[in-house]
């Protein structure tokens, strides 16, 4: 194992300066999901620091989604990156609640960033899979059975197509992020749900980007809705 002493940082914690370094040996390592990080011992001694700051920065980054910490087994890499992005930005609804209109830009900047580059990069694969899975949208509307899976399943397969490892994480994360919303939308206006993903769905067939913004700046205004609507159920639940 190689790594150079850590230097006390004047501005820096030491735990973060200590994630660093780990980050930096997993990549020396080429340590690929689910590789065994090396142990407290031999990175407290790689780095000359102490067991518990190595401790803090190892939970630092199991927070950030790099690593998965088995309770008395090891460390691994972690093979769910996206889990990252979903604790930051639990973490930041949580703490710095934002209103309706923020979360409505935020959802529709990232959807739109993320379908439009699914316009560019999809294959002829690709547009089958989004359309199957429209299809599969559309039988479960029809038949009383649709669920947020359901509309997660349709965004997925336009992550995909983006054939981007990082967009295909961050997108992943916020459609998890907002699962309990997307499910309320969905099961209060079907329709226009179903309406709002063929347009998304033709949009990606015709290769129309301004058309895809659109119908995701429609559905997106729908969707925020269900901020209110979950509000009224908690009401009537009380």
């Amino acid at each position: 194992m190689t790594g150079n002493p850590i230097q006390q940082p004047r501005r820096k914690s030491l735990s973060r300066q200590v994630m660093e370094s780990i980050e930096k040996l997993i990549l020396e390592q080429d340590l690929k999901p689910g590789d065994v990080l090396p142990t407290e011992t031999q990175i407290s001694e790689t780095l000359q620091v102490s067991k518990s700051s190595v401790r803090e920065a190892v939970k630092m980054l199991e927070a950030l989604g790099v690593v998965e910490i088995r309770r008395g087994l090891c460390t691994v890499i972690s093979a769910n990156p996206e889990q990252g992005y979903l604790n930051v930005m639990l973490s930041h609804l949580y703490l710095n609640s934002g209103n309706e209109e923020e979360l409505q830009v935020f959802r529709r900047t990232v959807e739109s960033a993320y379908t439009t580059l699914a316009i560019d990069a999809a294959t002829e694969q690709d547009v089958a899979a989004i359309q199957a899975s429209l299809a599969a949208f559309r039988q479960k509307k029809q038949s009383g059975q649709l669920t947020a899976d359901d509309d997660l399943a349709f965004h997925s397969q336009i992550l995909q197509a983006t054939h981007n490892s990082f967009m295909i994480s961050l997108g992943g994360a916020l459609n998890e992020l907002f699962r309990e919303t997307i499910g309320i939308s969905i099961r209060y206006n079907p329709e226009i749900a179903l309406e709002d993903h063929e347009k998304i769905c033709a949009a990606i067939l015709t290769r129309d980007k301004d058309a895809a913004i659109a119908a995701i700046w429609k559905s997106a205004r729908q969707w925020a809705a269900a901020f209110r609507l979950r509000e009224q159920d908690a009401d009537s639940a009380t």
